[in-house]
């Protein structure tokens, strides 16, 4: 009779192939597996987890400080405000360093406009600042115009720093932030923009269009999106086959995809960027005192020097305005030479000498000037004219050098050029 092993928990069955005999002789020999520790788990777990943290948390670059180190305002409306960034003593930052020698070329672009001894060679040059911080950028906006005749929408110019990562935020990385590129920009600007232009076009009756879009500069909201500035023209589609307006530029402000036309001369100009996302500064910048109706801590600088700009920026318009007076039934004009059109009753204020000026009074000059001037009549003859020399004294402001009216005049006498300005304006006037 077969007798069957009974089997036991220590004993393994040796029946099938001979390949599973020896796995199965190998694992009893082998003895148990031991599971490792739990503190040793524990332990291993929280290096990684430490390991983590010191990579998430390192410690921020050293962020820099906001110095004022141009802030100019003149009566010659020349405003200038560039800044410079500072870091703590002994640390450094490329980053930085290539910010502040951006500033530093800004800053040399207005090196004539800061030499108040120049007088009134240069009017209306502006470079204004508009700093706005988050705690993640620090928006360095800067609004540019100068002079001009045409109408004068001004520039931006932008450098954005990140605090976090210690570095200047470029252009694509803006846009990135939009999840756009610089053509996807544009093109929504240029939607938009056309809608308007469009409805401008059927009102004039001739086809207009969007010329030269350019994207200039940019800052980053506490909500981490940017706000984009462009430039861009409006005129005829094509000047070369229809010249309907001589074109204007304007800018543009791109935000949450939606576009806004700014204008800082308009009637009633707002900043350009809001007050209350606008870093507030002490002294306070143009963008604080202007938008209140006040002027800059100090006052504004004279840009007034006596005898360094004889003529001024309106010295043609008050000569011209005090002959009006003196003869208003007369045409006046200004012209060095006859033009060949004078008619009758025609007053030509023609060469002109500055003669000198000195201080009449607290807060004005008294400047001389030797004018020639013609006069024509319908006489018996046909159309005669007549000529005359004077010396006439104008006044003008000590603040800025603007000419304000006629303090008086009289017939040139020989006599008068043995005289000095002071001495000629002295007979005129008296005082």
């Amino acid at each position: 009779m077969d007798k069957k092993v009974p089997r036991t928990p220590f004993a393994t069955s040796l029946s099938g192939s001979a390949r599973l005999a020896e796995l199965r002789i190998r694992n009893i020999f082998a003895g148990p597996k031991k599971r490792p520790p739990a503190i040793f788990i524990f332990l291993v777990s929280a290096a990684c987890l430490l390991c983590g943290n010191l990579v998430s948390c390192q410690q921020r670059p050293a962020a820099p400080t906001l110095v004022m180190e141009t802030r100019y305002y003149d009566t010659g409306k020349n405003y200038i405000e560039i800044p410079a960034l500072a870091l703590p003593a002994g640390e450094e930052n490329p980053a930085v360093d290539t910010i502040n020698a951006a500033l530093n070329d800004l800053r040399e672009e207005y090196a004539l406009q800061l030499e108040t001894a120049s007088g009134g060679a240069a009017w209306e040059n502006q470079c204004l600042f508009y700093p706005s911080t988050t705690d993640r950028y620090l928006n360095l906006l800067f609004f540019r115009s100068r002079f001009t005749t045409d109408l004068n929408t001004g520039h931006v110019f932008s450098l954005v720093y990140d605090l976090k990562k210690g570095t200047a935020v470029s252009v694509e990385e803006a846009l990135a932030l939009a999840g756009l590129n610089e053509k996807g920009l544009l093109d929504q600007v240029t939607e938009q923009v056309q809608l308007q232009i469009d409805r401008d076009s059927q009102e004039y009756g001739f086809p207009l269009a969007l010329h030269n879009l350019t994207l200039e500069g940019f800052r980053v909201k506490a909500d981490g999106q940017p706000v984009f500035y462009l430039t861009g023209r409006v005129d005829d589609v094509d000047d070369e086959v229809q010249d309907n307006i001589s074109g204007a530029d304007h800018m543009y402000i791109w935000e949450d995809r939606a576009v806004t036309t700014y204008n800082q001369y308009s009637a009633e100009p707002v900043p350009l960027v809001p007050a209350e996302e606008t870093d507030q500064l002490s002294p306070p910048l143009w963008n604080q005192w202007y938008f209140a109706g006040e002027e800059p801590e100090g006052g504004f600088v004279s840009r007034y020097v006596p005898g360094a700009d004889p003529y001024g920026i309106n010295f043609y318009n008050v000569l011209l305005d005090c002959y009006a007076q003196y003869q208003d039934e007369w045409n006046i004009s200004y012209s060095d030479n006859q033009t060949g059109q004078e008619q009758d009753g025609d007053l030509r204020v023609a060469a002109m000498d500055y003669l000198g000026e000195v201080p009449w009074g607290e807060n004005e000059y008294a400047a001389a000037y030797l004018i020639c001037y013609t006069f024509y009549i319908d006489g018996p003859r046909g159309l005669e004219w007549h000529a005359n020399h004077e010396v006439i004294v104008l006044s003008r402001s000590a603040a800025n050098g603007v000419f304000t009216g006629l303090l008086g005049r009289t017939d040139y006498e020989d006599r008068m050029s043995g005289l000095d300005a002071g001495e000629i304006i002295q007979e005129i006037v008296g005082g």
